[in-house]
């Protein structure tokens, strides 16, 4: 079929953090892109909303991932720029743990290996400089000096925005429901009963995802709930960027994270709940049980005892994981590829991913992602 023929040299299924990144990344170069998107771009029922994610560079997750997040840093700026908005605050973020652990020593053995430079504060140095949180003795913070939080909402709404005023078509409350290979093109079918034509196809759908994946791939990720919850404080200055940057801290196999406040009223805290299977997107449960909310709780006060344990708002999303915690970046057909399965990881390298799974579309896909290949399943 003669290029003239097609709706759009690429369409992206999604505009969530995947897809909006990706719509700017191809319209910057150029590209003709038409985006679907089931809801409106920043919609609340995916994996971005939660006002902040964390940003970090020393990354326990696997030094593979730094090169991403450097490009990340980079193309965050970037769409600070175009946009006119801030999205990205670098108040930096402390890893906090047992220095004999797991994940303290693969923390400072990949900033290590990857030149990203992080101080180690003593237990006494954390108690006198970040008085906010409980320490054991013995423990110490790992200082990331170029870490923050991202303004998530914004930074969606910011690249479908940029992307829309560089030539992409974004088809708001849109849902696809086939997509379909046909020689040297891609099919979309919509719930509405239109169809167009791409040359290629990327699904960025997130928890939506599965029903455009392969047997071999379906049956290798899940949707999962994440929990998020909001804390009140007597002294919020002392939660305030320049105060309090962002934090993880494990401890006898419970893992909290949380970042500063960005509305002068409530502390973000998390991941006190291990994220868990949900069989449908649609139907995710956003309030916390009592149970949940008992539990929160519980682990707050211990880890933050300047905070109110009571949280002030709780909330939920879902994500998609896959069994290995690796996301899902590169080809599944000839005219077909996905970035998805982030496993509650993606945001902060969002930027990095679009930029990578464009160079594949472009035919010179980077052999340093070839980790995130669909092919190992």
């Amino acid at each position: 079929m003669a290029a003239a023929e097609l709706d759009a040299q690429v369409g992206i299924i999604g505009t969530g953090t995947m897809g909006s990144t990706l719509a700017w990344q191809l319209a910057r170069r150029g590209v003709q892109v038409l985006a679907f998107e089931q809801f409106a771009p920043g919609h609340d029922r995916g994996a971005v909303g939660g006002e902040t994610r964390l940003f970090r560079l020393a990354y326990a997750e696997g030094h593979q991932y730094v090169p991403l997040l450097r490009d990340s840093l980079r193309l965050w700026r970037e769409l600070e720029d175009e946009a006119g908005t801030n999205i990205l605050t670098q108040c930096g973020g402390l890893s906090i743990g047992d220095p004999e652990g797991d994940y303290i020593a693969g923390l400072l053995a990949s900033a290590r290996d990857t030149a990203v430079p992080v101080d180690v504060l003593p237990t006494a140095e954390v108690a006198e400089r970040y008085p906010q949180h409980d320490l054991r003795d013995g423990e110490v913070a790992v200082l990331d000096h170029q870490a923050g939080y991202l303004r998530c909402e914004q930074a969606v709404l910011s690249a479908a925005r940029v992307a829309e005023r560089a030539g992409a078509e974004v088809l708001r409350y849109t849902e696809v429901t086939e997509l379909v290979e046909d020689g040297d093109s891609v099919l979309v079918r919509t719930a509405g009963g239109s169809s167009h034509r791409v040359g290629q196809a990327v699904v960025a759908a997130g928890s939506w995802a599965t029903r455009f994946l392969p047997p071999r791939l379906a049956s290798a990720v899940e949707s999962r709930r994440v929990l998020l919850s909001w804390f009140g404080t007597e002294d919020i200055d002392a939660y305030r960027p320049d105060r309090f940057p962002i934090f993880i801290h494990h401890r006898d196999g419970q893992h909290v994270y949380g970042m500063p406040t960005v509305d002068d009223v409530m502390v973000k805290v998390a991941g006190v709940i291990t994220a868990h299977p949900v069989p449908n997107p649609e139907a995710v449960e956003r309030r916390h049980s009592a149970a949940e909310v008992h539990q929160v709780s519980d682990v707050v006060g211990k880890f933050l005892p300047g905070l109110h344990p009571e949280p002030l708002r709780t909330d939920a999303f879902t994500d998609l994981y896959t069994r290995d915690d690796r996301p899902l970046v590169g080809r599944v057909g000839n005219r077909i590829a996905v970035t998805t399965g982030h496993s509650g990881r993606g945001f902060k390298y969002a930027p990095g991913i679009a930029a990578a799974v464009a160079d594949v579309l472009a035919g010179t896909a980077d052999p340093r992602y070839e980790f995130l290949s669909p092919s190992r399943f």
